[in-house]
């Protein structure tokens, strides 16, 4: 009977723990989710916070982060100088349209974009004019270099000297030289190449110090080309290209090795012709000429 007793307080205890343990995997569990529920609240709380400051805050309070792409002759300070931008604006403020208008009007741009980047950033991206040229121009009484792109565009007349193999170009009138104004529509074509052979084969003026425009009738013209190492005059027609400057190189070449005392030579007309230090007299060259010296070499 004892026995009996036993084995029934031994299930009731049983029974009764089971309870209890069951009682407490309910309240872990129901913490735990409480627990979820709590983090789940602090995220979305985060995250709705970090929204309000990136889609309102930011734009409306911060000052602009402006950013440059296409300099390599001037820096971002120059250009936010010159164009009087205000970086401390905000950018739901910000007028595009204003800056894009402001850069614009200066003379050292070929094109210019501005956007604007969500939620505190400026792109500014710009083509910037290039030297194809120098001419030198009286201002105030000083003589200036002037600053011509391959368009014809004068864009600087500040007296400043690009970097590069960059020819200078005489015979060329300013009557009241400033940023902004373009050589005679008949000059563009020669900019044009000038600026194709600087893009492609920069090294050819490094040897010719001078290109002169020497005027003929109705607007027209021929070029004279000033050797960088030599004594000689070329005179040439108004068609620039690296094949009209390889021959004028071999013709030199060959002029040099024919007669010291060449002072000019004449590539207009499909033929080559010279004249000498004590003569007026023309000389033709003859094909053969090239033939010897090629020889010789």
């Amino acid at each position: 009977m004892g026995d009996m007793y036993s084995f029934a307080d031994a299930d009731r205890y049983c029974s009764q723990k089971e309870r209890l343990s069951k009682v407490k995997k309910a309240k872990t569990a129901d913490m735990r989710t409480n627990i979820l529920k709590i983090l789940v609240a602090v995220l979305f709380a985060v995250l709705i916070i970090e929204a309000v400051v990136y889609v309102v805050i930011i734009p409306c309070t911060a000052s602009v982060k402006v950013h440059f792409s296409g300099l390599s002759q001037y820096s971002p300070e120059d250009i936010i100088r010159l164009c009087g931008l205000n970086v401390r604006q905000t950018w739901i403020n910000f007028d595009t349209g204003a800056l894009s208008s402001k850069l614009k009007k200066l003379p050292l741009f070929e094109s210019v974009q501005v956007e604007k980047s969500f939620p505190d950033q400026v792109i500014i991206t710009v083509t910037e004019r290039k030297t194809a040229a120098i001419a030198i121009a009286e201002v105030d009484g000083k003589s200036v270099a002037v600053q011509i792109d391959k368009t014809g565009y004068v864009y600087r007349v500040d007296g400043s000297l690009p970097s590069g193999n960059v020819p200078i170009i005489s015979g060329l009138t300013f009557e009241n030289p400033h940023p902004g104004i373009r050589l005679n529509t008949k000059l563009r074509p020669l900019l044009k190449q000038i600026g194709t052979i600087l893009e492609t084969k920069p090294a050819y003026f490094s040897a010719i110090s001078e290109i002169r425009i020497s005027p003929k009738d109705y607007g027209e013209y021929d070029l004279i080309l000033y050797p960088m190492h030599s004594k000689i005059r070329v005179l040439a027609d108004k068609e620039l290209n690296e094949e009209s400057l390889q021959y004028m190189m071999v013709v030199l070449d060959v002029i040099d090795s024919l007669d010291p005392d060449v002072t000019e030579v004449d590539l207009r007309y499909g033929a080559v012709s010279y004249k000498t230090r004590n003569s007026d007299r023309s000389y033709q060259l003859r094909g053969g000429a090239f033939n010897n010296d090629s020889n010789r070499r």
